[in-house]
């Protein structure tokens, strides 16, 4: 493996950022406090209800396929 990418130097990187995380409480708040805030803020501001959207139709060619999907569509709740 090249010594540019060995993986004692990964390991040891891990550990020296895992030991300063630990030691520092501002990295505990970037590390640890700011990602489950933003997961819980995302998680409530995103709704996947889809039971009222509104959806445009532009036919390009006036084929009964495309009335027959535009009418279909024009029904559904």
């Amino acid at each position: 493996m090249s010594k540019s990418l060995s993986w004692r130097r990964v390991r040891a990187l891990c550990v020296k950022e895992t030991r300063q995380i630990v030691r520092d409480p501002s990295s505990w708040l970037i590390a640890v406090v700011i990602p489950l805030l933003l997961l819980f803020i995302f998680g409530y501001g995103i709704n996947l209800d889809s039971s009222k959207l509104r959806v445009g139709i532009l036919l390009e060619q006036q084929s009964q396929e495309a009335l027959d999907f535009t009418h279909a569509m024009t029904g559904s709740p």
